[in-house]
């Protein structure tokens, strides 16, 4: 199973795990997590920096979602992992 993982930065320097996202059945991804952060995922989408266009991508698109989250997420208080596979 392919996922993601976002790590948020705590005030004594450790990072805590905020939410996952995994690839579900039809492709379709599943986040799980803190309610707000993934409300907001599967409501506004990300930007799909491999279109030259301004296109946004959703749940339904799948391990593309996964794949850009990396470069959506890279800040030094919240960023996201590699996709990971998971057996």
């Amino acid at each position: 199973m392919s996922y993601v993982e976002f790590y948020k930065l705590q005030n004594d320097g450790t990072q805590k795990v905020l939410a996952k996202c995994f690839l579900g059945q039809e492709n379709i991804v599943i986040c799980e997590g803190e309610d707000i952060f993934v409300k907001n995922l599967e409501t506004n989408g990300i930007k799909d920096y491999n279109s030259q266009t301004e296109d946004k991508l959703f749940f339904k698109d799948g391990i593309k979602f996964l794949e850009q989250l990396k470069f959506n997420f890279t800040s030094g208080y919240l960023n996201a992992s590699d996709v990971k596979e998971e057996s």
